[in-house]
C-alpha cells in the first residue's frame, strides 16, 4: 500500500501530530508532502526518507497566503506529481487540510482518499474581531464541514468523534487510533531559553494556544484570587487574550504571548513546578505527553476529555476548574512531601502506555486495511 501523506496546516499542534503519524509510518512505502513556514517547518520535525517527501514554502505576504488558503495550486499539482510518480494508493490528510476541500473530487481520481478529523464538532472561541471569525469560518470551519461529508474514509483519535461518526455517518467507513505524542526530535533535544522567563524557575505553567475553550481565563482568576508567592504563573502560548485582566494584581503573572519554538519547550516544562491544563471542553490531543515525557506535575479538569487520558491522583491531579478554592486547594497538594515525585513516576510509566509507537503502527495499518 503506497500511501502519501499530506500535511498542508501547522497550527495547535498539527504539526507534531502530523510529523509523528510520518515517522512512525516511514518506511520505501510512504510519501509525504508538508507545507511549512519558517517557525512551523517540518523539516526540522520528520525522519528523512529518501526522495519520498516534498516540502512547500508557505507562500511569503498576507495575499499571497490567503490566495493559497483559497486555490492553492502548488499544493495540488505536487500531489499530483507525486501520485501519478510513485503509483499512490492512499492519500491520507492528516492537519485539517482545509484548503484541499474544494478539490476532493479532484484528490478522488488520483486515490482513495482518507481524512483525519481533529474537530467534528468546533470548541468556544472568542475572536479579536469581527474579521478574524470570518476567516475562520470562511476559510476553516465550512471546508472542514465539506471535507468531512465528501470524504468516504475518516480517522479520529477521539472515542466520542468515533462513536458518533459510527452512528450519523453509516455510509463512511471509520477508523480509530490513539493520538500520538506531540513529542518531537526537535522538541526532545531542545536546548533553547525562552528570553520572557530569564532567571525565572519553580512556576505553574499553561502551555499551548490561547483559546477559550482551554479555560485559561479560570486558572488566572483563581491565581489572582490567591496568588503563590513563591510560584509565578507563567501563560505561555500564542492567541487571544480573551479574557479580562486585572493588571494591577499581576505582579507575578508573566504572559508570554507568542508562537513557543520547539526548541523551547523543554527548558519551559523542565523548569515548571507544575502544569495546569484547565480546559472546559475537549476531543483529542496529545497535550499530556509533554508533561509525562519532562517529568512536570500535571493538574487538569475534570471534563470527560481528561479522564481517559490519566489516573487520577496517580498520573495527574483532576480537579473543577471552575471553582477557583478547589484549584488552588489543588495546586497546594502538589506541595506536600513526595506527592510530585510520584505523579512524576506514574506520569512516566503512563507515557510509554498511553503514546506507544508500535500500538499506533498497528492501528494506522488497520485503518488501510493492510
Amino acid at each position: 500500500m503506497r500511501t502519501l501523506f499530506v500535511c498542508s496546516e501547522f497550527y495547535a499542534g498539527l504539526l507534531p501530530f502530523g510529523a509523528t503519524i510520518v515517522n512512525t509510518m516511514r518506511g520505501d512505502d510512504c510519501f509525504a508532502i508538508f507545507i511549512c513556514t519558517p517557525k512551523c517547518d517540518y523539516r526540522k520535525a520528520v525522519i528523512p526518507n529518501g526522495d519520498n517527501y516534498v516540502f512547500l514554502n508557505f507562500p511569503q505576504g498576507r495575499v499571497k497566503g490567503l490566495m493559497h488558503h483559497i486555490y492553492p495550486v502548488v499544493l495540488l499539482k505536487s500531489i499530483e506529481k507525486v501520485c501519478k510518480a510513485n503509483q499512490i494508493d492512499v492519500i491520507h490528510m492528516l492537519t485539517e487540510d482545509a484548503s484541499l476541500a474544494l478539490h476532493i473530487g479532484q484528490l478522488k481520481k488520483l486515490a482513495k482518499v482518507y481524512y483525519t478529523v481533529h474537530d467534528l464538532f468546533f470548541h468556544e472561541q472568542i475572536f479579536k474581531n469581527a474579521f478574524k471569525w470570518l476567516l475562520r469560518k470562511v476559510l476553516i470551519q465550512m471546508r472542514v464541514r465539506r471535507l468531512i461529508n465528501k470524504t468516504d474514509n475518516l480517522v479520529t483519535s477521539s472515542h466520542f468523534q468515533y462513536n458518533w461518526m459510527l452512528e450519523h455517518f453509516p455510509g463512511k467507513k471509520i477508523f480509530f487510533h490513539d493520538f500520538p505524542t506531540l513529542l518531537t526530535e526537535s522538541i526532545i533535544h531542545g536546548d533553547m531559553a525562552v528570553p520572557e522567563l530569564k532567571g525565572v524557575k519553580n512556576y505553574i505553567l499553561f502551555f499551548g494556544q490561547v483559546e477559550q475553550y482551554k479555560g485559561v481565563e479560570y486558572l488566572y482568576n483563581a491565581y489572582i484570587k490567591k496568588p503563590f508567592k513563591d510560584k509565578p504563573l507563567v501563560i505561555a502560548g500564542k492567541g487571544h487574550i480573551y479574557f479580562e485582566r486585572d493588571l494591577a494584581k499581576e505582579q507575578n503573572v508573566i504572559f508570554v504571548n507568542r508562537y513557543i519554538d520547539d526548541a523551547e519547550i523543554k527548558q519551559l516544562f523542565i523548569n515548571a513546578f507544575c502544569v495546569v491544563f484547565p480546559y472546559i471542553s475537549g476531543t483529542q490531543s496529545g497535550i499530556l505527553s509533554f508533561p509525562y515525557y519532562f517529568k512536570t506535575p500535571s493538574l487538569v479538569s475534570d471534563i470527560p476529555f481528561f479522564k481517559e487520558l490519566i489516573i487520577d491522583n496517580v498520573t495527574s491531579l483532576s480537579v473543577d476548574v471552575r471553582n477557583p478554592d478547589l484549584l488552588t486547594e489543588k495546586i497546594t497538594e502538589l506541595k506536600a512531601p513526595g506527592t510530585t515525585a510520584k505523579l512524576i513516576k506514574a506520569g512516566e510509566d503512563h507515557y510509554q502506555k498511553i503514546y506507544d509507537g508500535k500500538v499506533l503502527k498497528q492501528q494506522l495499518l488497520a485503518a488501510f486495511e493492510l
